[in-house]
């Protein structure tokens, strides 16, 4: 894995935006936080790049590949992120 795109991501539940046209570009070797009060998001996004769950608009890709789409980037996705749980 060596980049993880995220384009204009946005994900509501009901009423509630959880993210709202997040764009964000994560590459490999380079150790990232997510900050924020609780019901920011943060998870949100997690389980979006971790195809746990799906954005209702925008895009992720791993190495220029739709994460939706693919299994092995979806498992190095995964794996990635376990490592920081």
């Amino acid at each position: 894995m060596s980049t993880i795109e995220i384009k204009n991501v946005s994900k509501s539940y009901g009423k509630n935006k959880a993210l709202d046209d997040v764009s964000l570009t994560l590459k490999e070797n380079c150790i990232y936080g997510l900050l924020g009060r609780n019901g920011a998001g943060k998870s949100t996004l997690l389980n979006i790049v971790s195809n746990r769950i799906f954005a209702d608009s925008g895009e992720v890709t791993v190495d220029g590949e739709p994460q939706a789409d693919n299994d092995s980037a979806g498992q190095d996705t995964y794996d990635e992120r376990a490592a920081f749980v």
